[in-house]
């Protein structure tokens, strides 16, 4: 996993100029279902991505990503696989 985070910590760091950072960025958090949220903003030139899938109550995943913005949301074990799927989307 630490590579999914340095490959994440490097995109953003590419990214900050003192401008872009203060509009754009990375948000990763927990939601009540439970589960986690990945959220990226201000990429470009991305492809657009579609997953939905649900494995188990606790074991899902489901991510809308446009050529600008990756919303990904999964089950409470799946961060690992919502981070892979943002840094595949990011390269």
């Amino acid at each position: 996993m630490m590579n999914l985070i340095d490959e994440l910590q490097n995109w953003y760091a590419s990214q900050c100029d003192d401008v872009w950072e203060h509009s754009f960025g990375v948000q990763i958090a927990n939601i009540d279902n439970p589960g986690w949220k990945v959220k990226i903003t201000g990429a470009t030139a991305r492809k657009l991505t579609s997953v939905s899938s649900e494995r188990s109550e606790n074991d899902w995943i489901t991510v809308q990503a446009t050529g600008t913005e990756f919303n990904g949301y999964g089950g409470p074990c799946n961060l690992q696989e919502l981070l892979t799927l943002a840094v595949d989307w990011l390269r």
